[in-house]
């Protein structure tokens, strides 16, 4: 199979347990975009965050952020998708959030803002976020997503909304070995398999000659439209099940171990 884009999750797969991007895996990403495959990530992470790794690896594709609900060119201009929440349901969500979790997110109009009941150095926040009291406060607009920390609050989230609102919301849970239990909560119509899809029409490639890379549940949609799938070893049982190919760990480098492998055939 040959293979011209290569669609990679960050937080647990290209990334390691430190959040840092190692050399081996960076160098893997250029090689192959030196021989002219594409190169996308694909991210609960929001834009603004995630356009530095792509900036790091001189990357060129769109981003898939929010876990599907928004893909976006580089350029940063336009969205090719931005798929917004239900207002009304979102409010509940971020209700619910400002009670029961110690640390949660929700993104509105590309600005992400942070409740969180632990100690934070706002010198030391992530690009593109600000603090607040309340994410209720915040919701004039319907946002893009929420994301949550901590599997007791995630546990509650699943019970409270997963079957209420199904149709409505995706509320899509993720953990690892690099990563601990978090939520995302987007529109039901985002996924990143359809934003995959996307992307490759987008660049006039065949879904089929993808290769998608990821560690958690919300990665699974993308295994089942890619052509080749890879899961990393610190990915769940249930997981890596979904996958063709398990790869070393996050920490081990897995990332370019599938792309040696997979693009550049040297092994």
């Amino acid at each position: 199979m040959t293979i011209r884009l290569v669609a990679l999750d960050l937080d647990g797969t290209l990334l390691d347990s430190e959040d840092r991007l190692s050399e081996r895996n960076a160098q893997a990403v250029r090689r192959i975009r030196e021989r002219g495959v594409a190169v996308v990530l694909c991210t609960s992470r929001w834009f603004s965050l995630a356009v530095r790794t792509a900036e790091e690896l001189g990357l060129t594709a769109p981003l898939i952020c929010h876990n599907g609900a928004q893909v976006r060119p580089l350029d940063g201009d336009s969205d090719l998708l931005h798929l917004r929440m239900d207002l009304q349901a979102a409010r509940e969500v971020a209700a619910f959030m400002d009670t029961r979790s110690e640390m949660s997110l929700v993104t509105v109009d590309g600005v992400s803002y942070m409740r969180t009941t632990r100690p934070m150095d706002r010198s030391r926040l992530p690009p593109g976020v600000r603090l607040v009291p309340r994410l209720s406060d915040v919701l004039a607009a319907p946002p893009t997503a929420f994301l949550l920390f901590g599997k007791e609050a995630v546990d509650a989230l699943e019970a409270a909304f997963a079957e209420r609102y199904r149709g409505v919301l995706n509320v899509a849970r993720g953990y690892s070995a690099a990563y601990p239990h978090y939520a995302n909560v987007v529109d039901a119509r985002a996924g990143k398999g359809s934003a995959l899809r996307l992307v490759c029409d987008h660049l006039g490639l065949d879904v089929h000659q993808a290769l998608a890379m990821g560690d958690a549940g919300p990665d699974v949609s993308m295994f089942r439209v890619a052509g080749h799938s890879v899961a990393v070893a610190n990915a769940p049982p249930e997981v890596q099940a979904e996958a063709q190919t398990v790869a070393p760990s996050n920490d081990e480098d897995g990332v370019a171990w599938a792309l040696e492998r997979f693009v550049l055939g040297e092994v």
